[in-house]
């Protein structure tokens, strides 16, 4: 069959740009393999992105003019938009499916004949939640039970038929390419010594919610409270293509700070890397840092450095609070320098690795195989289904609220990913320390107050108990 697949991103014949466009290639090279014709829509860089042919039966087509970079896309003139309607509108009036690889084309009357699923890649850009909103997919797919939550507490909702098309994939680690290999080449490359250097990983894309001043301040801790003062952290930057205004602002902020802080000798910013060339920079270094507020729906990152053996600390925001369990991966609440600095300097000090039977328990959790051919099946075994109707839900005394997917209970109080900030409430926080379900007409004599839970309602903590 004709399967017409779509990014929102720019998708390049050599160059990866993060991972949701390595797991979208996986998935159209295994639907090839599986004998069908794959077309990928994209959003074109610039005029120098033409089409290309990916493996014997993937076209690649970057003709659709979203604004670059990323975010706001749709920050675009009429008639742009209304070009970005002709093309994918043209070539679907031959596909046998649709799948789109994000939720971000808010354009639901286009597939309204096509089979269509959805993978939702993230639920942080106001383009995805807008998205799941929007949606009229007959099959949506969830890259991790945190983000499948957020869609259920929330479009859920409002369009509850939509809880029952949503399927959950984690994405897979490809073990082939993810493994720890010589990591000579990156030591030639950054003129570093692992004999003197303790080398810490911040790959992620220049934007504030990433963390890269949270990797600033506990690399300050590792250096000037316990004493290595041979750290140095690699920091990619972004594709030039992708380059904006608010990327160069924030390098500069970033600059002044590390020259402020006198930090400047311990970071190297060197350029993008390949898909390829990051099993050797995962393997060359002691730990990888994910300390940001964005709310990950996965959070491949952090992952794939456990894969080649290079233990991460992550902040428990979003999918990373329960990704893995506490066992297999270091956690700390967000914003938690001290607690961030310690772990990793227990981690250069002792020369921890990921490997035995611990590296076997993550790769369980990530299988390849069963990503794809979970994809596959979904994909290819999708029905038109009814329009998805909205229906409101109405609050009263005798609703049933739970804590959101986005919230938990830290030591600081209730941690709310949106906001990155944590709420003192402790009537609040006792009553979900003893019960998951709270209603007003079952407080058991606490002082709470109807006015306090719709307080907490509309502040997005509570979230109504939905099917």
């Amino acid at each position: 069959m004709k399967i017409v697949c779509f990014s929102i991103n720019p998708i390049f014949a050599n160059q990866v740009t993060g991972g949701a466009s390595k797991h979208f290639m996986n998935i159209c090279q295994h639907l090839e393999q599986q004998g069908h014709e794959v077309v990928v829509l994209c959003a074109q860089a610039d005029t120098n992105h033409k089409s290309f042919t990916f493996g014997n039966n993937i076209h690649v087509k970057p003709e659709l003019p979203f604004h670059l970079p990323f975010p706001q896309p749709y920050q675009l003139p009429p008639g742009d938009l209304a070009l970005i309607c002709e093309l994918i509108a043209q070539e679907l009036s031959t596909a046998d499916r649709f799948y789109m690889h994000d939720g971000e084309l808010l354009l639901p009357f286009l597939y309204n004949d096509v089979p269509t699923v959805s993978s939702f890649r993230d639920n942080h850009y106001p383009e995805s939640i807008l998205g799941s909103f929007l949606t009229q997919a007959d099959a949506v797919i969830a890259v991790s039970d945190f983000s499948a939550e957020v869609i259920k507490a929330s479009a859920g909702r409002v369009l509850p038929e939509l809880r029952k098309r949503i399927h959950t994939v984690l994405n897979g680690i490809d073990t082939q390419l993810y493994h720890a290999v010589d990591p000579t080449p990156v030591f030639q490359r950054y003129a570093l010594d692992p004999a003197v250097h303790q080398i810490i990983l911040h790959p992620h894309r220049p934007e504030a919610g990433k963390g890269l001043m949270q990797t600033i301040l506990v690399v300050e801790k590792l250096v000037k409270i316990y004493g290595f003062t041979h750290v140095r952290v690699l920091v990619p930057q972004w594709l030039g293509e992708m380059n904006g205004q608010s990327e160069s602002e924030f390098h500069a902020q970033i600059s002044a700070e590390l020259q402020r802080r006198g930090l400047e000798g311990h970071f190297i910013f060197h350029q993008w890397l390949s898909q390829d060339e990051m099993p050797e920079y995962y393997s060359a270094a002691s730990l990888t840092l994910c300390l940001g507020s964005v709310v990950e729906a996965f959070g491949n990152v952090a992952y794939e450095s456990l894969a080649c053996g290079t233990p991460s600390i992550v902040a428990k925001v979003g999918v990373h609070r329960s990704q893995l369990p506490d066992t297999l991966i270091d956690k700390v609440e967000y914003g938690n320098v001290d607690a961030a600095a310690q772990i990793a300097a227990t981690i250069l000090r002792e020369h921890i690795r990921v490997r035995g039977e611990r590296l076997e328990q993550i790769l369980n959790y990530f299988s390849l195989e069963h990503q794809l051919e979970a994809y596959a099946q979904i994909i290819t075994q999708a029905e038109k289904l009814p329009q998805l109707e909205s229906k409101t839900i109405v609050n009263s005394q005798e609703t049933k609220f739970h804590l959101a997917p986005w919230c938990y209970l830290a030591t600081r109080g209730i941690y709310h990913d949106y906001d990155a900030k944590y709420y003192r409430i402790p009537k609040l926080e006792a009553w979900l320390a003893e019960s998951e379900t709270l209603s007003f007409t079952e407080k058991e004599g606490r002082s709470i107050l109807w006015d306090e839970m719709q307080q907490w309602y509309r502040m997005g903590i509570l979230v109504p108990l939905t099917g």
